[in-house]
């Protein structure tokens, strides 16, 4: 009987491409709003703001920079530490979520906004 060694497979971490990135965070966008944790629309997101229950806000790349400002101020007003990120267009964010045409998405979860964070700051 012969004893042979196995190849030792040395895996090399790589970066995943944006594009995959990008799958992961809609990916977790879906799973949060079906768990009920997405909040959508700026007034629905205000409110969250607001009461502090928000723990991350997404907003489309093509909102209007009034609806910006409108947000900003807001996040002036209420707890300072919620992390904001741009991502998407609204055409693509409201059909993978399956919800009105929305700009402003709100993460009401620390779990879920951790881990969306994670694919953000890996970008």
């Amino acid at each position: 009987m012969k004893k042979t060694k196995s190849a030792q497979v040395i895996a090399t971490e790589t970066e995943p491409s944006p594009e995959l990135l990008r799958r992961k965070i809609i990916t977790l966008l879906q799973f949060a709003r079906k768990a009920g944790l997405l909040a959508y629309g700026f007034e629905t997101c205000k409110r969250h703001l607001l009461s502090g229950k928000m723990k991350l806000m997404i907003y489309a790349e093509d909102i209007s920079q009034n609806t910006k400002d409108r947000i900003m101020t807001v996040l002036g007003t209420s707890t300072p530490d919620i992390p904001v990120r741009q991502f998407s267009t609204q055409e693509e964010l409201s059909a993978a979520l399956g919800l009105p045409f929305t700009g402003i998405i709100g993460i009401l979860d620390h779990n879920f906004a951790g881990k969306i964070l994670s694919y953000f700051n890996s970008n």
